[in-house]
Parts: structure tokens; C-alpha cells; sequence
């Protein structure tokens, strides 16, 4: 009998059993508000937040704030990817460079992004600008800190091999040193684009006049939770999607330490 429903069930880490894992969080979601009668303010039902949803986006406004966070996103953490390795490259090529930029970075990295936010509104205003330059630091320091480590970290009996044949200074770099680092730096990239877009609504909560963040203040302050919590669907969803490139993308640059994704 045990093996009979373990054969009915997906397997393990297989794209069935995400799908499960998502269906009965909804049947426990809608179960709780059938059979305690939450009100809705507090948690509204599936169908209700699917029609909060479909609602958005019949009238534009979800298309536009999606738009407008992934213009956020893609600017900062392009400025900030490319900052922090640069740098990371720096440092682990260099050890002056390491010795003046670690200090920095050891200190401004425990400064979490969103404690910027009211400072950058102040110099920013609810521009644009002032978004990317959080979610650029957001990026910055992840990515420097994983690169540097990667590149300092890689096997040394490697770098040995390409010494035996004659494989020196850049070509060392680029050759051997950086596909040896790589599996590792995209881990890092990943990491930071998660952070970048955390770090996107949580910019937009506070100084924005669009985008998602701002979708859900203005539905929070109206009281309207199921276009709050369609709101909080669609980051997620999007978050899922930018995860699953970066692992696809993991896959095809470096099958040699790819990991394991639904």
C-alpha cells in the first residue's frame, strides 16, 4: 500500500511536485477562509484576489507598474553587477586593491539597502534615480564579495596544471581562473538579483508614484487586501521566473556544476 501511493505521487524535485506544493497551499488557503469566515479585509478568498488580479490588468495599471519595476530592476542591477565585478576582479587580482576597498565594503555592506530609502528620497526625490541607486547597493556588495571570494578560492592544483603548461597572465585569467570561479559568481548573481528585487518594492513602498510596491501601498492604505495580496502574487511569480533563468542560464554556461531545479 505504501509503495502504491508513493508511485502516485510526483517526484521528487520534478516540476509535478512544485505544481502540488502550490495547489494544496491554495486548498488550505481557501479552506481557512470557508471555514472560519474571515472577513475579507483580513484575508480575502482565491476567486477574490484572482478577480483583484484580472481587474489590474484589464485596466493597464497592472501592465504599467510591472513595467516600471522591471525598468528599476534591470537598471540597477546591471549598474550594480557590473560595479562589484569589476571590483571583485580588482581585488583578487590585486592586494592593494583588496586592502583599500575591503575595509569599505566590511562596513558598508551591513548598511541594508532600505534603510537608504528615506535618505535617498530626500536626495532624490520619487525619481527614478533614486531606485536605482538602491537596488545598484543592493547588488553591489553581493556581487563583490562573491567574485573576489571566487577568484581568490579557485583550486590551486588548477592553477598549477596551467602553470606546467605555459598558460600565464591574462590568458591564465580568462582561460583557467575565471571558468573555474564562474559556477560560483553566478551563484552570487543570483543571490543579488533576488536582493535587487526585494529591494525594488521596497523602494517603491516608500518614495514611488508607480510600480508594484506602490500598488500595494495604495491598495493597503484603501484597505483593498485582495489587491494587496494580488500585488505580493505577482512579485513572487516574477521573482520565480527571474530564479528559474538564472538557474537555465547556469545550466547552459557551466553544465559542468549545474545544480538541480524544477
Amino acid at each position: 500500500m505504501k509503495y502504491r501511493l508513493r508511485s502516485l505521487l510526483p517526484s521528487v524535485g520534478g516540476s509535478a511536485s512544485a505544481i502540488l506544493g502550490f495547489i494544496i497551499l491554495l486548498a488550505v488557503w481557501w479552506t481557512i477562509t470557508a471555514l472560519f469566515q474571515v472577513r475579507a479585509v483580513i484575508l480575502p478568498t482565491p476567486p477574490a484576489v484572482w478577480h483583484a488580479l484580472m481587474m489590474m490588468a484589464a485596466d493597464g495599471s497592472l501592465r504599467q507598474d510591472i513595467a516600471t519595476s522591471l525598468v528599476e530592476l534591470f537598471w540597477g542591477f546591471g549598474i550594480g553587477t557590473m560595479a562589484g565585478l569589476v571590483c571583485g576582479g580588482a581585488m583578487a587580482q590585486w592586494r592593494w586593491v583588496d586592502a583599500f576597498l575591503e575595509p569599505v565594503i566590511e562596513t558598508f555592506r551591513f548598511i541594508l539597502p532600505f534603510s537608504l530609502v528615506p535618505l535617498v528620497v530626500v536626495w532624490f526625490g520619487v525619481s527614478l534615480t533614486g531606485k536605482i541607486f538602491v537596488v545598484a547597493y543592493a547588488c553591489y556588495f553581493v556581487v563583490v564579495i562573491n567574485t573576489a571570494a571566487a577568484l581568490r578560492d579557485v583550486d590551486p592544483y588548477i592553477l598549477k596544471a596551467a602553470a606546467m603548461l605555459g598558460v600565464t597572465g591574462w590568458r591564465r585569467m580568462l582561460g583557467v581562473v575565471f571558468p573555474a570561479a564562474l559556477p560560483r559568481i553566478l551563484t552570487g548573481l543570483q543571490v543579488a538579483l533576488a536582493y535587487a528585487w526585494v529591494s525594488v518594492i521596497a523602494a517603491e513602498y516608500i518614495g514611488s508614484m508607480a510600480g508594484l510596491g506602490y500598488l500595494i501601498t495604495n491598495a493597503q492604505s484603501g484597505l483593498d487586501t485582495a489587491q494587496v495580496i494580488a500585488g505580493m502574487v505577482v512579485i513572487g511569480a516574477i521573482g520565480l521566473i527571474f530564479s528559474q533563468i538564472v538557474m537555465l542560464v547556469r545550466r547552459l554556461t557551466v553544465p559542468y556544476a549545474s545544480g538541480s531545479s524544477w
